[in-house]
């Protein structure tokens, strides 16, 4: 209903619309062709919506809304708003005359949505744009660290495969871990233990550790508790064991290597024990004793800062390779965020590059307080990666417009938008080359128009 994403007569720019999270009620007859859940809604729906003369009314026909954080309304608004209602049509978006395919992902209880179900959204844009014969810039502003961020999870090889399905181009935020203290890295060597050690923080319920090695690396694991006790780690792959330390559960299950990756996943779990509501806060030690090294490079991820915060983080932290899964896919154009008031990095800017040696990001964005459209018609400041991507993915439609719609270049899509927008790409003052946090540099559309 916000004005920014409907035409001056008042009707949608929403061509499809699938609520993954819709009620049993709601999916009734609903249901996309080829799908599980959901209720999908196309534009006549929501402009019949929209017809009706007060919000209850439009919400018995579609009942949908942005009622979270608006997350989801601020990224649209700067990919695509019109900045109706807005002074001037001040806080348009880049691509403010764009229709839009929106899908409302599922939800598992209060976790996020599943990987699966950002796959089937994914599956179900490319699906509609080729039925609609457009060319598709898709917006992930979205992100975990659950992987060893090299690419080669399932949900990342699904992501660069759809470069090879019809004309488009996805556009991935590298995440807000920059300065979060939530990853580390270590070199393992023969005869020689190390210990990382990470703080818990009071009133934590859950806290994951993810360990990843390269799996020809043997080596023995202990952990040592802020009350001093110490657990010594069996090793059991494909098994998953309990201990006890303290008021602390902890489940260890090693992983195994996968038809993606070499890799191999040790993955912790800490939970409250006895009857006890929170972990036990305090500095926590992981030790590694090495058996036969033959790699050595060992990095460990905890969860993202919108699960557990800043207060929780390692001691030594690494603040590379700190960008979230899925922006360390192939054939996405990750991007950072920068300061566009200072002309300098945001400090939370998820950093490359990829475990296995990759470029990352590949450019940034502006990402600090960024006014774009907010549920209830309203505009409001946002923060974050989330933020920066859009400015690309807008971007990246607005070329394929140029080429493809428009007729100059009926191959601008994929990894040839990328191309064009790294050319276009601008040096952050200082900075003399592509690194780990602006990437190739900040973006500038009027650059990479090949023009």
């Amino acid at each position: 209903m916000h004005p920014g994403f409907r035409n001056s007569d008042g009707t949608t720019r929403i061509l499809y619309l699938w609520d993954q999270s819709a009620s049993t009620e709601a999916s009734y007859g609903r249901i996309p062709a080829g799908y599980t859940q959901g209720a999908e809604y196309n534009k006549d729906d929501i402009d019949e919506a929209l017809a009706q003369p007060d919000m209850a009314s439009s919400l018995k026909i579609v009942p949908v809304s942005d009622r979270g954080s608006g997350h989801g309304t601020a990224v649209a608004g700067v990919a695509a708003g019109n900045g109706a209602s807005s002074p001037g049509g001040r806080y348009r978006g880049v691509a403010p005359e764009s229709s839009l395919i929106v899908v409302k992902l599922g939800k598992q209880g209060s976790s996020f949505a599943l990987t699966t179900e950002i796959i089937e959204a994914i599956d179900y844009v490319v699906r509609k744009s080729i039925i609609l014969n457009m060319p598709i810039a898709i917006n992930l502003s979205f992100g975990n660290n659950d992987g060893p961020h090299d690419g080669n999870s399932l949900f990342e090889n699904y992501i660069a495969d759809i470069k090879g399905i019809w004309k488009n181009v996805v556009v991935v935020a590298s995440g807000n871990e920059g300065d979060s203290r939530h990853h580390a890295s270590i070199k393992i060597e023969n005869g020689r233990s190390q210990m990382v050690s990470f703080a818990i923080a009071e009133n934590e319920i859950n806290i994951q550790l993810q360990v990843w090695k390269h799996y020809q690396d043997v080596f023995r694991i202990n952990i040592n508790a802020p009350d001093g006790s110490r657990i010594d780690l069996n090793y059991q792959a494909g098994k998953a064991d309990t201990y006890i330390t303290g008021n602390s559960r902890i489940v260890v299950f090693y992983g195994e290597p996968s038809p993606y990756t070499i890799s191999q996943g040790i993955f912790m779990k800490w939970m409250p024990a006895r009857n006890m509501q929170y972990i036990m806060p305090g500095v926590w030690n992981i030790g590694f004793e090495p058996v036969d090294i033959r790699y050595g490079i060992v990095n460990m991820w905890l969860p993202t800062i919108e699960v557990i915060g800043l207060s929780t983080g390692f001691l030594s932290p690494s603040p590379d390779t700190t960008l979230t899964i899925p922006a360390a896919a192939r054939n996405v154009i990750t991007v950072g965020a920068y300061n566009a008031a200072t002309s300098s990095m945001a400090s939370f800017s998820g950093r490359g590059n990829t475990t296995d040696g990759r470029y990352m990001p590949t450019l940034v964005a502006p990402g600090v307080d960024i006014i774009s459209a907010a549920p209830g018609g309203r505009y409001s400041s946002n923060t974050g990666t989330s933020i920066a991507a859009p400015f690309v993915t807008g971007s990246a439609a607005l070329l394929m417009e140029w080429g493809i719609v428009r007729g100059n270049d009926p191959y601008l899509y994929g990894d040839k938008v990328k191309a064009y927008l790294i050319k276009g790409a601008r040096w952050l003052p200082g900075q003399t080359g592509v690194d780990t946090q602006a990437g190739w540099g900040t973006l500038c559309l009027k650059d990479s128009l090949p023009v």
